[in-house]
């Protein structure tokens, strides 16, 4: 994909973003629920509207799979606690960052538009994928993330990728914004 499909948007947050200790409160708060989670940081979308471009009804907890939709800074965070591929949808007219660290996996995924841009295994974010892979390289250097493999990365890894999906989209979710209850819809059918 040429950079020119990747998307219209071209937005790289300016501004330094949340130091990478700012998530170490959301990584304990996801612990406390599950063995892993996914975390969503959708530009400019109400908590409303991102589930429902999921196809989810805000408020429906009816299924055996949900979805917590949190209003932040900039826009809205996402959070299950399985791993089911968001569709295009939720990043079209926008970007989304999604962080998956479970079930022995761990990615780190930034769509514009619908595309991914960005895609790469938090263990190895060095080997990057997608039609931009370098995107978001200058935050990646800013946040520490090594360009090589560094044994010394692994404790820090997960809340580096949350700061960089904040610095992706000008998204943030402070422990404030995350203290008011999810708007929760069900996602059965996205599993």
């Amino acid at each position: 994909m040429t950079h020119d499909r990747v998307g219209s948007i071209h937005h790289l947050a300016t501004e330094p973003g949340a130091p990478v200790e700012d998530y170490a409160w959301f990584v304990e708060a996801c612990a406390e629920e599950s063995d892993g989670f996914s975390a969503t940081f959708v530009r400019g979308l109400s908590a409303e509207e991102a589930l429902r471009r999921l196809g989810a009804t805000p408020g429906d907890v009816s299924g055996d799979w949900g979805i917590g939709a949190w209003a932040a800074s900039g826009g809205t965070v996402l959070v299950d606690y399985g791993y089911a591929e968001l569709p295009e949808a939720l990043s079209r007219g926008t970007e989304a960052a999604t962080v998956f660290a479970a079930f022995g996996e761990e990615d780190f995924v930034y769509t514009v538009n619908g595309v991914v841009a960005t895609r790469f295994e938090l263990y190895l974010p060095h080997w990057r994928q997608g039609g931009d892979p370098d995107r978001l390289l200058a935050h990646m250097r800013e946040l520490g993330m090594p360009e090589e493999e560094a044994p010394d990365y692994f404790q820090i890894r997960i809340t580096r990728a949350l700061a960089l999906a904040e610095r992706a989209t000008s998204v943030h979710l402070s422990p404030a914004h995350h203290a008011v209850p999810a708007i929760v819809g069900s996602v059965d059918h996205l599993y």
